[in-house]
């Protein structure tokens, strides 16, 4: 019994090791438009398991990215909130990167902060615009 345990955990070790060659890493990008204000954009992104800690970035700096696999075991998700303006008054939380149902391997999630509200791009579609600042 417990050789056969052993030897289909290192059947499932191998496969995953295999699987993660194979499967891209997905990105999220956050990307500071505020074109009109062009203030400060404050970002702060955390997963279940990893809190990448607060940043600020200037009207149309490189965009903030992160990259990452799936967890195989816990479903990935990341969450985001962005602040903008002059005392960082405006201000949303959302989901930036939830795993659905199948594994996703070499995505890529581009968010913009505008103005008037928080973009999506997925893998180079158009920029949608989903959600609207809190104040």
């Amino acid at each position: 019994m417990n050789l056969s345990f052993i030897f289909l955990y290192l059947i499932f070790s191998l496969n995953v090791e295999s699987n993660e060659v194979q499967c891209h890493k997905n990105t999220v990008a956050v990307q500071n438009n505020l074109t009109l204000s062009r203030s400060i954009l404050k970002v702060h992104c955390e997963s279940r398991d990893d809190d990448l800690g607060e940043l600020f970035l200037r009207f149309q700096d490189a965009a903030y990215t992160f990259s990452f696999h799936d967890n195989l075991v816990i479903q990935t998700r990341f969450k985001c909130i962005l602040w903008k303006g002059a005392n960082l008054e405006y201000h949303k939380t959302f989901m930036a990167y939830e795993e659905g149902a199948f594994r996703k391997c070499g995505l890529l999630y581009s968010w913009e902060a505008k103005d008037d509200g928080i973009y999506l791009s997925k893998n180079g579609e158009p920029m949608k615009l989903m959600y609207d600042w809190d104040i």
